[in-house]
């Protein structure tokens, strides 16, 4: 097995077909099948299932996070070589969970990017959750920004500085006090939210709103479309909660902003594998870590924070 191999398997599974990895990698269809027909004679299983539409058996299935990080340990290994700790070129694989996108992700890039300007960085949705954790260990992505706790002891955190929630109201809501406000008065209003449900914020105010014994917030849309959301609160359909920069957006568009009078824990950390990474993920890793102040991504009032490993 070789370098070959592995990169001819993974361009017909992201791909789909032999025709379009062909296709894509300029070379002929006969030249990757004879490459996955001597990977799987060295491995000794079938990867694919032949017929109308070419499927992963369980062993191809398997095989896709080895044969991913199998290919960054030779690109590390090349960038070692060539001496390419000025990271002149190359590409940085970042999950990221639903709710970061924006803080603090954009100032991270933005200053990842002002560093090492040859670099590429691709930004991919992560599930919320433990499921998130899966594109680390199917090597989708070697860093991941989430707010849950580390499942397996084989991950490091470093914590992440990120902006307050604010509330914001349609342009048309009427009486708004001019002051931070309290879960009761923001329950008097509808929602517009986002999803996941189990979200690390929705579920921590919906024990607020429980443990104060209040009514849950009516909820008018929820939507898997983040994008959706301000359009939906200037349109007038209820309230939600942002965080600061995105908030700050939504107020220049039109809609009416207010602080909050509690604290919402917002945890949030970096999450990798241990072992080796690429020295592009490497360096953000050491960026992101000298710019976190004290305290960084842990939570407020008590609630403990994930710790590394």
């Amino acid at each position: 097995m070789d370098k070959r191999h592995f990169s001819y398997f993974l361009a017909v599974v992201e791909s789909g077909s032999i025709s379009e990895a062909a296709r894509q990698l300029h070379i002929s269809q006969p030249a990757i099948s004879q490459s996955i027909r001597e990977l799987e004679r060295d491995l000794r299983t079938q990867l694919f299932q032949r017929g109308p539409r070419l499927t992963l058996t369980p062993a191809g299935r398997a095989l896709v996070g080895p044969a991913r990080r199998t290919l960054r340990s030779f690109e590390a290994a090349r960038a070692a070589v060539e001496e390419t700790d000025h990271l002149a070129s190359g590409r940085l694989d970042l999950a990221v969970v639903q709710g970061f996108a924006v803080d603090p992700v954009v100032p991270l890039v933005t200053r990842f990017q002002a560093r090492y300007p040859g670099l590429q960085v691709s930004v991919h949705e992560a599930a919320s959750g433990v499921d998130g954790f899966e594109s680390l260990r199917r090597a989708e992505a070697e860093l991941l920004i989430s707010d849950h706790p580390g499942p397996y002891p084989k991950h490091e955190s470093v914590p992440l500085a990120v902006e307050k929630l604010l509330a914001v109201f349609p342009p048309q809501t009427e009486d708004l006090p001019d002051r931070p406000l309290e879960v009761a008065e923001l329950l008097r209003h509808s929602f517009v939210q986002g999803l996941p449900r189990q979200s690390e914020v929705r579920v921590w105010f919906a024990a607020v709103v429980a443990a104060e014994r209040l009514p849950p917030p009516t909820v008018v849309v929820e939507t898997a479309h983040r994008d959706a959301i301000v359009p939906l609160v200037l349109a007038g359909a209820g309230l939600t909660l942002l965080p600061a920069p995105a908030a700050r957006a939504a107020k220049r568009l039109g809609a009416q902003v207010r602080p909050l009078a509690f604290t919402f824990p917002r945890p949030c950390f970096l999450y990798h594998r241990r072992g080796p990474l690429s020295p592009a993920a490497l360096a953000f890793v050491a960026m992101a870590a000298d710019a976190a102040p004290p305290g960084a991504g842990r939570p407020a009032d008590g609630v403990e924070a994930p710790v590394s490993g």
